[in-house]
């Protein structure tokens, strides 16, 4: 990625630190923001500004916490620790309860965050997004209890069954719509619902086939167990669905943006931000030198060949993206859950 000189860079940073340092859910907030998640969000957002930006780059940033969180202390805690945070975190996304300062600071940090959100978003909005944000604590739980603690691989039919809410995309779709003031009213259309799940597949996918070779939560994983193939197959197996996807993907976001084009340029402009800052984060390994970086290097590191770049070119719609309107095992080491890549070892 290229130096970021958005002039929103400075206040969104020094926000998101502030929030940070205030609720304590980062003892190095400095190292765990050099990974550029801010920059990531600046990049997927272009038109964004004030609260509802603020508040897209927090919920991302939570998610990632998050995600570390799972795999990280759980491991060789007893399982009634998990079972307790996880229940403390669904009674905050419900608003059941208040948390209080004994509570873990990942839980009263999710609690200020529902209560911000409802407080801009409108209230159909939030109720879908309270919905898939406890399907995915409850994912990452079962993911943690039956897979990645066990270190079992899952069959094919339990991947597929598990994978897409624990993949996390379907909340970066509705970070798109925060920040971007892009709500779309389509949401569970036919057609839409074909954009999400290309969307969510083309980002576990990439996630899958970017992942540790001890990480068994993958779909090449899953290919080698159930369908027998060699690991090599079986990746070429995931490149193609991977490719399937993005031509998918790119097949409904040209016909959704006919009627919604701030929202399926949003997710266009996330899905490309993201690959970019996938290939040069300190987060992932390994880093793409920065003056590599760009949306084809993304993808190559990727193991990718779409970005409606290398498959047999498709057309592009003419003014580029619509913006109409508004687990590892290894010590130091974690896999993601939301995003593409293998994590380097990531700050705490």
């Amino acid at each position: 990625m290229e130096p970021v000189t958005d002039p929103r860079r400075t206040d969104l940073y020094v926000g998101a630190r502030t929030w940070m340092v205030q609720l304590d859910v980062h003892p190095a907030p400095d190292e765990f923001l050099g990974h550029g998640y801010v920059d990531l969000c600046l990049r997927a957002w272009p038109t964004a500004v004030g609260a509802p930006l603020h508040l897209g780059v927090q919920w991302a940033l939570l998610v990632w916490l998050l995600d570390d969180e799972f795999d990280r202390e759980p491991r060789d805690a007893p399982p009634e620790v998990i079972d307790r945070l996880v229940l403390a975190l669904l009674d905050a996304v419900a608003g059941d309860a208040q948390p209080t300062v004994g509570d873990h600071p990942l839980v009263r940090a999710l609690a200020d965050l529902v209560r911000r959100t409802r407080e801009v978003m409108p209230g159909f909005w939030w109720g879908r997004y309270r919905r898939q944000l406890a399907a995915w604590i409850r994912a990452a739980h079962e993911k943690l209890v039956d897979y990645v603690r066990p270190g079992r691989t899952p069959t094919l039919h339990e991947y597929q069954l598990l994978r897409p809410a624990d993949g996390g995309m379907l909340l970066a779709a509705m970070w798109c719509e925060l920040a971007e003031q892009c709500v779309t009213p389509d949401w569970n259309t036919p057609l839409v619902q074909e954009l999400l799940r290309s969307f969510s597949a083309c980002g576990y996918l990439a996630n899958d086939l970017a992942a540790a070779p001890e990480d068994t939560f993958t779909a090449v994983a899953a290919l080698v167990r159930t369908a027998g193939l060699s690991i090599r197959d079986a990746e070429g197996r995931a490149h193609e669905l991977l490719r399937a996807q993005e031509l998918s993907f790119w097949w409904a976001r040209t016909a959704v943006q006919e009627r919604d084009g701030a929202f399926a340029g949003a997710l266009e402009c996330f899905r490309v931000a993201l690959a970019e800052w996938t290939a040069a984060s300190s987060r992932y390994a390994p880093p793409v030198p920065a003056e590599a970086v760009t949306a084809d290097a993304a993808t190559h590191r990727l193991g990718r060949t779409v970005l409606g770049r290398e498959l047999p070119r498709v057309p592009e719609h003419p003014t580029g993206p619509v913006r109409q309107g508004v687990g590892s095992t290894q010590p130091g080491r974690v896999r993601s859950s939301l995003l593409p890549g293998a994590k380097q070892a990531v700050s705490r």
